[in-house]
């Protein structure tokens, strides 16, 4: 067995962007990249390479991938299509003009397809994030978010939803250990799957019972980093699908405020681990809380807080 590939660091590259959807979509057929050589016809080499998102794969290489793990070729030549447009300097829209999976049609409007009386279509298919809510603490001994989210199904037959979140280890910290634990407060309950890397942890949500096409559902999760883990000065939500709204409320420790909090709306993720991104910056109220509000996100890039923390230099 060969070893796993690198986690992608989006960037706000449609390129980097366009590997992740390919690389989740060889995830949910199941495929290794030897299975996915011995299905294409070319080198594992070649198909790894589609994957890592340095460069924009070629059309060939990338349909015979998405053939191989069952994915809709055409969606895909055109999503390719979009991508090599986006990527000429010339190009009018940019990325702005890249639609991404799950092509759930215009924000705000119906969703086009229909969906057969047994259809069991789940991730990353069958649904859009209508709203977060996120309360993280730092005022207590351990980090902890308590993360309220609502789904909308745009398939029939919706039952598990993955939950997947990225840990980035704080600069510096060269410690074995490095774990986030997850569990759910209410919505349903988590199942192991999904790609595990060392910073980026993922489950599946399964539903109380599977729910039909426009059908909204809740779930909240409990996020705890364990403690003596550092935790990096930032909190940031990353839509790699539709995503409507996000609100995120920080609560410091009113006895230890940060030097300095700056809001970060729609940036390349780059820019989230940065010691000062040059953003507008924010004030904690007299009780260390700290909110912001974000809508019409663009898929890809970062939304939330990053902060400098009291006696760090900078």
């Amino acid at each position: 067995m060969g070893r796993p590939q690198k986690e992608i660091v989006l960037d706000g590259s449609p390129a980097r962007l366009f590997a992740y959807w390919l690389r989740d979509l060889r995830g949910s057929a199941g495929l290794t990249l030897d299975q996915l050589a011995r299905r294409t016809g070319y080198g594992r080499t070649t198909v790894s390479d589609a994957m890592r998102g340095e460069t924009h794969p070629t059309r060939p290489v990338t349909l015979a991938i998405v053939g191989a793990c069952g994915g809709d070729v055409p969606q895909w030549g055109e999503y390719w299509a979009q991508v090599r447009r986006a990527l000429d300097p010339d190009s009018p829209d940019g990325v702005d003009g890249v639609v991404p999976p799950p092509w759930d049609g215009p924000a705000g409007g119906a969703h086009a397809e229909r969906c057969p009386a047994d259809c069991a279509r789940t991730e990353p298919h069958g649904w859009y994030t209508e709203s977060v809510s996120t309360l993280l603490r730092l005022d207590t001994p351990t980090p902890e978010a308590l993360e309220r989210r609502i789904v909308v199904a745009t398939c029939d037959g919706l039952a598990r939803i993955p939950v997947g979140v990225s840990v980035p280890r704080r600069a510096g910290d060269t410690t074995p250990r490095h774990e986030l634990e997850i569990s759910v407060v209410r919505g349903g309950r988590l199942a192991d799957g999904g790609p595990q890397y060392e910073s980026y942890f993922e489950r599946f949500l399964v539903l109380p019972a599977p729910i039909g096409a426009g059908a909204r559902h809740v779930y909240e999760l409990r996020l705890r980093i364990p403690p003596d883990q550092p935790m990096a000065p930032h909190f940031v939500h990353v839509p790699l699908t539709r995503s409507e709204h996000f609100r995120l409320r920080v609560a410091f420790d009113p006895a230890k405020p940060p030097r300095t909090v700056w809001q970060l709306s729609g940036v390349p993720t780059a820019v989230i681990y940065q010691q000062n991104p040059g953003t507008p910056t924010l004030s904690p109220d007299q009780h260390g809380l700290v909110e912001v509000e974000f809508g019409a996100m663009k898929v890809g890039y970062g939304y939330g807080l990053s902060w400098l923390e009291a006696g760090t230099g900078g």
